[in-house]
Protein backbone atom coordinates (compact mmCIF):
# COMPACT_ATOMS: atom_id res chain seq x y z
CA UNK A 1 0.00 0.00 0.00
CA UNK A 2 2.82 2.67 0.74
CA UNK A 3 4.34 1.69 -2.94
CA UNK A 4 1.18 3.53 -4.27
CA UNK A 5 -0.13 5.30 -1.84
CA UNK A 6 3.13 7.21 0.08
CA UNK A 7 0.93 8.87 2.55
CA UNK A 8 0.23 6.04 4.13
CA UNK A 9 3.74 5.55 5.91
CA UNK A 10 3.07 9.22 7.71
CA UNK A 11 -0.77 8.37 9.25
CA UNK A 12 0.40 7.92 12.73
CA UNK A 13 -1.39 4.34 13.54
CA UNK A 14 -1.37 2.83 16.79
CA UNK A 15 1.91 1.45 18.26
CA UNK A 16 3.76 2.61 14.71
CA UNK A 17 6.86 4.33 16.35
CA UNK A 18 7.83 0.01 17.04
CA UNK A 19 6.92 -1.03 13.54
CA UNK A 20 8.89 1.83 12.21
CA UNK A 21 12.16 1.27 14.68
CA UNK A 22 11.77 -2.55 13.53
CA UNK A 23 11.77 -1.73 9.49
CA UNK A 24 14.95 0.61 10.15
CA UNK A 25 16.66 -2.28 12.15
CA UNK A 26 15.91 -5.04 9.38
CA UNK A 27 16.84 -2.79 6.59
CA UNK A 28 20.31 -1.74 8.15
CA UNK A 29 20.81 -5.23 9.05
CA UNK A 30 20.28 -6.37 5.58
CA UNK A 31 22.44 -3.35 3.93
CA UNK A 32 25.51 -4.58 6.07
CA UNK A 33 25.26 -8.07 5.17
CA UNK A 34 25.06 -6.92 1.24
CA UNK A 35 28.42 -4.41 1.87
CA UNK A 36 30.34 -7.06 3.71
CA UNK A 37 29.73 -9.60 0.71
CA UNK A 38 30.10 -7.15 -2.20
CA UNK A 39 33.65 -6.24 0.16
CA UNK A 40 34.80 -9.74 0.52
CA UNK A 41 33.62 -9.59 4.61
CA UNK A 42 31.78 -12.69 4.64
CA UNK A 43 31.70 -15.56 2.41
CA UNK A 44 28.69 -18.35 1.98
CA UNK A 45 28.21 -20.97 4.51
CA UNK A 46 26.84 -23.10 2.15
CA UNK A 47 28.59 -25.44 0.12
CA UNK A 48 28.61 -23.74 -3.16
CA UNK A 49 27.27 -19.95 -3.70
CA UNK A 50 23.83 -18.95 -2.01
CA UNK A 51 21.02 -17.05 -2.26
CA UNK A 52 23.17 -13.38 -1.79
CA UNK A 53 25.88 -14.69 -4.13
CA UNK A 54 23.64 -15.25 -7.23
CA UNK A 55 21.82 -11.95 -6.38
CA UNK A 56 24.92 -9.93 -6.45
CA UNK A 57 26.37 -12.05 -9.35
CA UNK A 58 23.80 -11.72 -11.70
CA UNK A 59 22.63 -9.38 -14.45
CA UNK A 60 20.07 -8.12 -16.80
CA UNK A 61 18.94 -8.90 -20.46
CA UNK A 62 21.57 -5.33 -20.98
CA UNK A 63 23.95 -6.84 -19.08
CA UNK A 64 23.83 -4.57 -15.72
CA UNK A 65 23.89 -6.01 -12.38
CA UNK A 66 21.20 -5.15 -9.37
CA UNK A 67 21.17 -1.90 -7.44
CA UNK A 68 21.94 -2.79 -3.66
CA UNK A 69 18.00 -1.51 -3.27
CA UNK A 70 16.76 -4.13 -5.50
CA UNK A 71 19.24 -7.10 -4.06
CA UNK A 72 17.76 -5.59 -0.39
CA UNK A 73 14.29 -5.79 -2.12
CA UNK A 74 14.32 -9.49 -3.29
CA UNK A 75 16.30 -10.92 0.11
CA UNK A 76 14.12 -9.23 2.27
CA UNK A 77 10.92 -10.87 -0.31
CA UNK A 78 12.84 -14.19 -0.37
CA UNK A 79 13.13 -14.14 3.75
CA UNK A 80 9.76 -12.51 4.79
CA UNK A 81 7.36 -13.82 2.22
CA UNK A 82 8.56 -17.32 2.59
CA UNK A 83 7.92 -17.49 6.30
CA UNK A 84 4.32 -16.53 6.56
CA UNK A 85 3.14 -18.18 3.62
CA UNK A 86 4.42 -21.57 3.95
CA UNK A 87 3.36 -21.56 7.37
CA UNK A 88 -0.35 -20.96 6.53
CA UNK A 89 0.37 -23.93 3.62
CA UNK A 90 1.25 -26.52 6.69
CA UNK A 91 -1.59 -25.46 8.45
CA UNK A 92 -3.84 -25.55 6.05
CA UNK A 93 -2.30 -29.29 4.32
CA UNK A 94 -2.65 -31.02 7.88
CA UNK A 95 -6.20 -29.73 8.36
CA UNK A 96 -6.90 -31.53 5.12
CA UNK A 97 -5.14 -34.36 6.44
CA UNK A 98 -7.44 -34.67 9.52
CA UNK A 99 -10.31 -33.79 7.99
CA UNK A 100 -9.70 -36.42 4.94
CA UNK A 101 -8.70 -39.63 6.91
CA UNK A 102 -7.72 -41.98 3.12
CA UNK A 103 -5.31 -39.18 2.28
CA UNK A 104 -4.05 -39.10 5.36
CA UNK A 105 -3.36 -43.06 4.89
CA UNK A 106 -1.89 -42.57 1.65
CA UNK A 107 0.71 -40.16 2.91
CA UNK A 108 1.59 -42.39 5.62
CA UNK A 109 2.18 -45.35 3.55
CA UNK A 110 4.12 -43.64 1.10
CA UNK A 111 6.13 -41.86 3.49
CA UNK A 112 6.73 -45.13 5.24
CA UNK A 113 7.80 -47.07 2.04
CA UNK A 114 10.07 -44.57 0.94
CA UNK A 115 11.83 -43.77 4.41
CA UNK A 116 11.34 -46.44 6.67
CA UNK A 117 12.02 -46.45 10.16
CA UNK A 118 13.05 -42.76 10.97
CA UNK A 119 14.89 -42.13 7.46
CA UNK A 120 15.91 -38.35 7.15
CA UNK A 121 14.46 -37.54 3.98
CA UNK A 122 17.39 -36.90 1.47
CA UNK A 123 16.76 -34.93 -2.13
CA UNK A 124 16.57 -38.28 -4.50
CA UNK A 125 13.96 -39.67 -1.91
CA UNK A 126 11.78 -36.06 -2.13
CA UNK A 127 11.64 -37.37 -5.83
CA UNK A 128 10.14 -40.55 -5.29
CA UNK A 129 6.91 -38.55 -2.55
CA UNK A 130 4.72 -38.56 -5.40
CA UNK A 131 1.50 -38.53 -3.04
CA UNK A 132 2.96 -35.72 -0.88
CA UNK A 133 4.00 -34.02 -3.72
CA UNK A 134 0.32 -33.78 -5.19
CA UNK A 135 -1.70 -33.33 -1.65
CA UNK A 136 0.93 -30.10 -1.24
CA UNK A 137 -0.53 -28.68 -4.85
CA UNK A 138 -3.69 -29.70 -4.05
CA UNK A 139 -3.33 -27.86 -1.08
CA UNK A 140 -2.13 -25.12 -3.04
CA UNK A 141 -5.03 -24.66 -5.03
CA UNK A 142 -7.61 -24.76 -2.53
CA UNK A 143 -5.84 -22.47 0.23
CA UNK A 144 -3.40 -20.83 -1.70
CA UNK A 145 -1.43 -18.82 1.11
CA UNK A 146 -1.51 -15.59 -1.25
CA UNK A 147 -4.64 -15.46 -2.46
CA UNK A 148 -3.89 -12.28 -4.94
CA UNK A 149 -1.63 -10.65 -6.82
CA UNK A 150 -0.73 -7.32 -8.39
CA UNK A 151 0.33 -6.48 -12.20
CA UNK A 152 0.71 -3.00 -13.26
CA UNK A 153 0.05 -3.11 -17.38
CA UNK A 154 3.10 -1.67 -19.26
CA UNK A 155 1.68 -1.29 -22.26
CA UNK A 156 -1.89 -0.75 -23.75
CA UNK A 157 -3.65 -4.28 -24.02
CA UNK A 158 -6.96 -5.32 -25.33
CA UNK A 159 -8.60 -8.69 -24.05
CA UNK A 160 -11.07 -10.27 -26.32
CA UNK A 161 -10.80 -7.75 -29.47
CA UNK A 162 -12.47 -9.93 -31.39
CA UNK A 163 -15.44 -10.70 -29.80
CA UNK A 164 -18.99 -8.17 -28.89
CA UNK A 165 -17.54 -6.65 -25.42
CA UNK A 166 -13.45 -6.48 -26.04
CA UNK A 167 -12.17 -5.08 -22.63
CA UNK A 168 -9.40 -2.30 -22.63
CA UNK A 169 -5.92 -1.90 -20.41
CA UNK A 170 -4.46 1.36 -20.48
CA UNK A 171 -1.59 1.52 -19.99
CA UNK A 172 -0.07 2.08 -16.30
CA UNK A 173 -3.63 0.08 -15.10
CA UNK A 174 -2.83 -1.75 -11.48
CA UNK A 175 -4.43 -5.74 -12.18
CA UNK A 176 -5.25 -7.67 -8.92
CA UNK A 177 -5.91 -11.33 -9.84
CA UNK A 178 -8.14 -13.24 -7.86
CA UNK A 179 -6.06 -17.12 -6.98
CA UNK A 180 -8.48 -18.08 -4.90
CA UNK A 181 -11.14 -17.51 -7.54
CA UNK A 182 -9.53 -18.67 -10.58
CA UNK A 183 -8.12 -22.38 -8.64
CA UNK A 184 -11.62 -22.71 -7.88
CA UNK A 185 -13.64 -22.15 -11.11
CA UNK A 186 -15.47 -25.31 -12.72
CA UNK A 187 -14.41 -24.52 -16.10
CA UNK A 188 -10.61 -25.81 -15.10
CA UNK A 189 -11.43 -27.31 -11.88
CA UNK A 190 -13.96 -30.66 -12.26
CA UNK A 191 -15.64 -30.70 -8.53
CA UNK A 192 -13.42 -27.56 -7.96
CA UNK A 193 -14.51 -27.09 -4.14
CA UNK A 194 -13.78 -30.91 -3.43
CA UNK A 195 -10.08 -31.51 -2.20
CA UNK A 196 -8.69 -34.32 -4.47
CA UNK A 197 -5.18 -34.92 -4.89
CA UNK A 198 -4.79 -37.75 -7.10
CA UNK A 199 -5.55 -34.58 -9.86
CA UNK A 200 -1.97 -33.98 -9.53
CA UNK A 201 -0.54 -37.42 -9.87
CA UNK A 202 1.85 -38.27 -12.07
CA UNK A 203 1.51 -40.68 -14.75
CA UNK A 204 2.67 -43.94 -13.92
CA UNK A 205 4.59 -45.09 -17.47
CA UNK A 206 5.68 -41.40 -18.14
CA UNK A 207 6.42 -39.76 -14.74
CA UNK A 208 4.46 -36.77 -16.07
CA UNK A 209 2.22 -34.28 -14.24
CA UNK A 210 -1.29 -34.51 -15.65
CA UNK A 211 -1.54 -31.43 -18.07
CA UNK A 212 -3.95 -28.53 -16.86
CA UNK A 213 -7.12 -27.16 -18.16
CA UNK A 214 -5.24 -23.68 -18.94
CA UNK A 215 -1.69 -22.66 -18.82
CA UNK A 216 -2.67 -19.88 -16.47
CA UNK A 217 -5.42 -21.82 -14.20
CA UNK A 218 -3.07 -22.83 -11.01
CA UNK A 219 -1.02 -19.89 -10.17
CA UNK A 220 -0.41 -20.45 -5.97
CA UNK A 221 3.48 -18.33 -7.06
CA UNK A 222 2.04 -16.19 -9.96
CA UNK A 223 3.29 -16.29 -13.05
CA UNK A 224 5.58 -15.24 -15.65
CA UNK A 225 9.04 -13.13 -15.38
CA UNK A 226 8.20 -11.81 -12.05
CA UNK A 227 6.34 -14.50 -10.30
CA UNK A 228 7.61 -15.61 -7.27
CA UNK A 229 11.36 -15.83 -6.38
CA UNK A 230 11.25 -18.78 -4.02
CA UNK A 231 8.97 -21.22 -5.68
CA UNK A 232 11.61 -24.08 -6.07
CA UNK A 233 12.98 -23.62 -2.30
CA UNK A 234 9.27 -22.68 -0.70
CA UNK A 235 8.17 -26.01 -2.67
CA UNK A 236 11.43 -28.07 -1.70
CA UNK A 237 11.20 -26.78 2.11
CA UNK A 238 7.31 -27.78 2.20
CA UNK A 239 7.52 -31.37 0.72
CA UNK A 240 10.58 -32.44 3.60
CA UNK A 241 8.29 -30.55 6.25
CA UNK A 242 5.41 -32.84 5.84
CA UNK A 243 7.29 -35.44 4.55
CA UNK A 244 8.88 -35.51 8.61
CA UNK A 245 5.45 -34.58 10.10
CA UNK A 246 3.51 -37.21 8.40
CA UNK A 247 6.54 -39.87 9.49
CA UNK A 248 6.99 -38.66 13.30
CA UNK A 249 3.04 -36.95 14.06
CA UNK A 250 -0.21 -38.11 14.48
CA UNK A 251 -2.76 -34.90 14.14
CA UNK A 252 -5.96 -35.05 15.65
CA UNK A 253 -8.77 -32.31 15.30
CA UNK A 254 -10.08 -30.75 18.27
CA UNK A 255 -13.60 -30.85 17.67
CA UNK A 256 -16.07 -27.75 18.12
CA UNK A 257 -14.27 -25.46 16.12
CA UNK A 258 -15.30 -23.36 13.47
CA UNK A 259 -12.42 -23.41 10.21
CA UNK A 260 -12.95 -20.85 7.85
CA UNK A 261 -10.48 -18.64 5.96
CA UNK A 262 -9.30 -15.44 6.36
CA UNK A 263 -8.15 -13.50 3.25
CA UNK A 264 -5.36 -10.95 4.70
CA UNK A 265 -2.34 -10.57 2.89
CA UNK A 266 -2.21 -13.99 2.90
CA UNK A 267 -4.49 -16.79 3.54
CA UNK A 268 -4.89 -18.37 7.16
CA UNK A 269 -7.47 -19.84 9.37
CA UNK A 270 -9.36 -16.74 10.63
CA UNK A 271 -10.36 -18.54 14.58
CA UNK A 272 -6.57 -20.76 14.43
CA UNK A 273 -6.55 -24.51 13.96
CA UNK A 274 -6.03 -26.79 17.21
CA UNK A 275 -5.04 -30.10 17.07
CA UNK A 276 -3.95 -32.63 19.31
CA UNK A 277 -0.64 -33.87 18.45
CA UNK A 278 1.04 -37.11 19.43
CA UNK A 279 4.38 -38.62 18.14
CA UNK A 280 3.46 -41.41 16.18
CA UNK A 281 4.36 -45.23 16.88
Amino acid sequence: MITFFPIVSQLPFWKKNIVDKGTRDVNNFVDQIITDRRQGQSESLCAGTDLLDLLLSAVDTQGQPFTDQEIKDQALTFVFAGHETTSNLMVWVIYELMTNPSVYRACQDEVDRILPDGMIPTYEHLNELHTIEAVLQETLRLYPPAPFFIRQCIKEQTIGSTTDHPFRIPEGAIILTNVYAVHRRSEYWPKPNEFDYTRWLRDPVTNLKPKLAHPFCYLPFAAGPRNCIGQNFASLEAKVILAMLVQQCHFQLEPGQKIVPEIRLTMRPKYGLLAKITRRR
